[in-house]
């Protein structure tokens, strides 16, 4: 993002050493509770939406503030952790079956937040930090052969018994789509969801040889590159895009254009962690502006009528990337550089206007910035992202049928970034 923080321009922060270090292992066992769409929750998750399972992760403490997790879990797939009575695990009310067919898995990135050591400082000493964390990923249930965006939120909490080791202990809760649970008919998030909670206790090891962060001023280290207050290295971004629709069923390469081609704006906010990690908040309006109306378009919902798609509004994409600067990860930071390519991964959420109706959405993109001065950059990315059945209104539909295909759109933005602040 075109930035680089360096003790010369700084108060105090902590010195921000090789990408590869503070990094950490986690393994443990959780406790996944069903919430799908119309069953009381409260009145029968006990015992038919209850399972057990096994998950492992890697975590990237990023600053004493920030740290970023992969991780995969493995549920209901372990006869040892069986639940006989899993009756809202797909297929439904079939009492072993989805474990007897191995299961689900989830694949999720969580960007975590240490609210002990934002509000209260940073202390390596300190017995018990919280978390709370963005989550963004994938689901496969075994059980019917099916895919899903998942995205959700938690708290987590580590317990440091040494230098190399802690207990962790998390809750989150997760929504996925209606395929997930086994069902033909579309819920959407605009009239309610499915999901799940997790609940997942295990072992947290440091595998690098470096962790922790040594603290540093103007006069201790004039030459190292530092974390930044909270506060600081903040950035708004804001220009137009354009989106091209990639329904299931469609050929995108034949036919997109002009059946699948939108316009909007988009604005953004963007934090800087590290001149290598930032996290950035981006709204999206697409296809709600008359003089950007593509008269041709088709492959939106409502499916019967597409061109009623901008008179209700078009839809609005509200989505978070976690933008990692490939240079400054793999060569030395440096502060004046002009070009600053970037890899993203993207959660958020799809609200199709026309059609009231909402979708869990994750992919991934790539971008640069070219800096301009101290305060401005030019900036351009290009990210895919995968959503459910929900979104389209019926332009394109997987069903239980399909196990492989999805929908999503892919989305090409250009325009300015500014600094905020000093």
């Amino acid at each position: 993002m075109s930035l680089g923080s360096t003790a010369a321009d700084t108060d105090e922060g902590y010195v921000i050493d090789s990408f590869w270090t503070n990094w950490y292992l986690e393994a443990g066992l959780d406790m996944s509770l069903q919430n799908p769409y119309g069953h009381d929750f409260f009145g029968g998750v006990f015992p038919n939406g209850k399972t057990f399972g096994v998950n492992v992760a890697m975590l990237k403490q990023v600053t004493p503030a920030v740290g970023m997790r992969l991780r995969g879990n493995w549920e209901n797939g372990i006869g040892l952790l069986k639940n006989d009575h899993d009756n809202w695990l797909a297929p439904f009310y079939q009492p072993g079956e989805n474990r007897r067919k191995g299961g689900y898995v989830t694949f999720v990135g969580d960007l975590q937040l240490d609210i002990h050591n934002i509000f209260w400082g940073y202390k390596p000493e300190r017995k018990w930090n919280m978390q709370v964390f963005s989550r963004a990923g994938g689901a496969y249930n075994f059980g019917v052969s099916k895919g899903t965006p998942l995205i959700g939120l938690g708290i987590g909490n580590t317990f440091r018994l040494n230098d190399k080791l802690a207990i962790y202990f998390d809750v989150a809760y997760n929504m996925v789509s209606s395929g997930f649970t086994g069902v033909e008919k579309n819920t959407g998030t605009g009239s309610n969801s499915n999901g799940f909670f997790d609940i997942s206790v295990g072992v947290k090891t440091n595998v690098s040889k470096t962790h922790g962060f040594r603290k540093a001023t103007r006069e201790e280290d004039k030459d190292k590159v530092l974390t930044k207050a909270w506060g600081k290295e903040w950035y708004l971004q804001f220009g137009m895009d354009m989106s091209l629709q990639n329904p299931y069923g469609k050929d995108f390469f034949g036919g997109v254009f002009p059946n699948g081609k939108t316009f909007g704006v988009d604005v953004a906010v963007v934090k800087r962690f590290t001149p290598q990690v930032a996290v950035r908040a981006k709204v999206n309006w697409e296809n709600g502006i008359p003089l950007f109306e593509n008269h041709h378009l088709t492959w939106i919902g409502p499916a019967d009528n597409p061109s009623e798609n901008m008179d209700k509004g078009g839809y609005l994409f509200i989505s978070a990337d976690i933008p990692l600067s490939i240079k400054n990860i793999l060569s030395e930071i440096d502060p004046e550089r002009k070009w600053d390519p970037y890899v993203f991964p993207r959660f958020g959420l799809g609200c199709n206007l026309a059609i009231s109706s909402s979708s869990p959405c994750v992919g991934a993109g790539a971008g640069t910035t070219y800096k301009l001065n101290d305060r401005w950059s030019l900036y351009a990315d290009m990210a895919y992202q995968v959503i459910t059945s929900e979104f389209t209104g019926g332009a394109g539909h997987t069903g239980m049928s399909v196990a492989a295909g999805s929908n999503g759109f892919m989305d090409i933005n250009i325009g300015a970034q500014v600094r905020l602040g000093k």
